[in-house]
């Protein structure tokens, strides 16, 4: 009767938190309910975490062992049974890794995401020439190129959210690091001081010294669920939740506090732009 073999959403995180909150108002232990549902304390533990999906019967046996109310019982089993938007991510894409279709999932889900890139410019932000030469200089595969590249367009759609809260904290040496050369250099910058004026979208730059240089990371934040951070390594991700994500927080607020205004970004974008000759 446990959840079924996929990962969970943040629906499923904040309806597993709320189960939890329910085990320990009633006194029980993980172990206790475990043995009378008879399944693994890890499986348990999972769900409450939401890190697998939570069906509608896991959620009427769960009901049923901690004496819910009818209607307490019903809402909950509404709740797990109310169905899930898809999108292009829950279709396997030959050549995109699953963490692109996980990440595109929560990103469908988030009320506000920050992004740290300390030496480049965020995949949201990017031109398909610029995002192809980050792809190709850090090794990925000529064959990967391409459908990697259309998952990240597929991706991009979010900015046209009416409700979109995103932001972009960008360190000084994605300016100086120049990927492709003057012309998709150039096109790029054109791209990212266009972003930078829409609404529902702010990129602040960071050129006092910080210690955040090593890391990039992307910290969304939902209605329901716990936050979301994901960490991006060569050839990999990470992704940590909850109380995991507590540092990046901080982390947000403090980039925040020595970011350049969102004005006094644009205006030295202009200026790279001009003084670059990457205007044309």
């Amino acid at each position: 009767m446990g959840g079924k073999h996929r990962p969970g959403t943040p629906r499923d995180r904040a309806l597993g938190a709320e189960l939890r909150a329910i085990r320990q108002a009633a006194g029980k232990s993980l172990h206790e309910v475990a043995k009378v549902i008879q399944w693994n304390v890890s499986t348990l533990s999972r769900l409450e975490r939401g890190q697998r999906h939570i069906s509608p019967e896991a959620v009427m046996g769960l009901a049923m062992i901690y004496e819910l109310p009818a209607e307490r019982r019903d809402e909950l089993v509404a709740w797990a049974s109310k169905p899930v938007a898809l999108g292009w991510w829950d279709r396997p894409l030959p050549g995109v890794p699953g963490d692109l279709g996980a990440l595109a999932s929560y990103e469908h889900e988030a009320v506000r995401m920050t992004e740290w890139c300390p030496g480049i410019i965020p995949g949201l932000l990017q031109v398909p020439e610029y995002a192809a030469e980050t792809m190709h200089g850090t090794g990925v595969p000529e064959s990967e190129v391409n459908p990697r590249i259309g998952a990240r367009l597929q991706r991009q759609k979010l900015l046209d959210r009416r409700d979109l809260d995103y932001l972009a904290l960008i360190g000084s040496a994605a300016l100086t690091n120049q990927l492709g050369g003057p012309a998709i250099f150039g096109k790029q910058l054109r791209h990212l001081l266009a972003l930078s004026r829409r609404d529902g979208v702010t990129v602040r730059l960071v050129e006092a010294p910080t210690p955040y240089i090593f890391t990039s990371w992307y910290l969304m934040t939902f209605e329901q669920a716990g936050p979301v951070v994901m960490l991006e390594h060569l050839g990999s991700s990470t992704f940590l939740f909850d109380e995991e994500t507590d540092p990046y927080t901080y982390a947000r607020k403090q980039l925040r506090d020595m970011a350049l205004s969102e004005r006094a970004t644009q205006d030295k974008l202009e200026e790279l732009i001009e003084r670059s000759d990457l205007g044309s």
